[in-house]
């Protein structure tokens, strides 16, 4: 009896002290296999990052049709100024331009009138006047001097650069397809006017007779004609809508500033009209223009 007890106390004494070494083993296995996954997942990942993309300094639109670079844009159409005072002047367009890159251009446009048509508050003005006007009021025109000098816009001519920043295409109605671009300009010009009475005097620079205290029952030095070409500068924003490849509607906001003085009088109140009553002045226009692109096949980005 006693060596069989011996026996197995020695026999469990030996399997506690084995122990520790198997939990050893495990934790050590489980390590191993842990760095083993680790090294399965890296090392396919660093491969990857070593390996250069496809798209890599590929540009963010292939194949696209450059429909403005090294073109000539070629037009004509018809435009209007839009806050006149007293004529709302009808112009016939054209314009010649050249696109250097699909971003930038250099044009040149010409404005011709064709017809000045009389503005709602001119009408409500001239009835507001009597037919001779006062007697003792000479500063107070009538009827027909009011009329006389007040500017008409005969042409506009200019040059100006053009930044196309927004290209793109729309939809319309999810059947009507198209490409546009928007563009800002500036540039500078001259704008031809002349009084609605060619014959009266042209303003002077300076006018002794109503100046110098004068006779002041005349309306003599009250009113002067503005006539010929002022240099004005020209800036705005325009838009393409393209029908095709080579041909495109172009419509343009302008805005043409220059020293004018729209009634021909007196405006400074030193009681005579003279150059001094010139003002920089915003004549707005807006243009609709057919344009044509040349050559008619566009390029094509990498």
């Amino acid at each position: 009896m006693n060596m069989n007890a011996d026996l197995n106390l020695n026999v469990t004494r030996r399997s506690e002290k084995d122990m520790p070494m198997t939990k050893t083993t495990k934790a050590g296995l489980r390590w191993l296999s842990l760095l083993v996954a680790l090294a399965v997942t890296a090392v396919p990942l660093a491969a990857q990052a070593q390996r250069k993309s496809p798209l890599a300094d590929a540009p963010a639109i292939r194949k696209r049709f450059e429909l403005r670079a090294s073109r000539l844009e070629i037009g004509a159409g018809f435009g209007s100024t839009i806050n006149q005072d007293f004529y709302h002047t009808l112009f016939l367009n054209l314009k010649l331009g050249f696109h250097l890159t699909d971003w930038l251009a250099i044009s040149g446009f010409a404005g011709f009138g064709v017809a000045n048509i009389s503005t709602a508050f001119q009408s409500d003005l001239v009835n507001s006047l009597s037919a001779n006007g006062p007697a003792n009021q000479p500063q107070e025109p009538s009827k027909s001097q009011a009329l006389s000098s007040m500017q008409k816009i005969n042409n506009m001519f200019g040059a100006q650069a053009e930044f196309t920043p927004f290209t793109g295409k729309y939809s319309l109605a999810g059947w009507l397809f198209a490409n546009y671009d928007f563009y800002a300009f500036g540039g500078a010009g001259v704008i031809g006017v002349a009084p609605t009475d060619a014959s009266i005097a042209p303003c002077a620079a300076t006018n002794p007779a109503a100046a110098n205290g004068g006779n002041k029952t005349s309306d003599v030095g009250y009113f002067c004609g503005v006539s010929g070409s002022k240099f004005a500068f020209t800036f705005g924003l325009g838009l393409h809508s393209y029908f095709n490849h080579w041909m495109a509607l172009n419509v343009e906001l302008r805005d043409m500033l220059a020293q004018l003085n729209p009634s021909g009088r007196d405006t400074n109140a030193d009681l005579s009209a003279t150059t001094a009553d010139l003002t920089w002045t915003h004549t707005y226009i807006v243009a609709a223009n057919l344009v044509f692109f040349l050559p008619s096949t566009p390029g094509i980005s990498p």
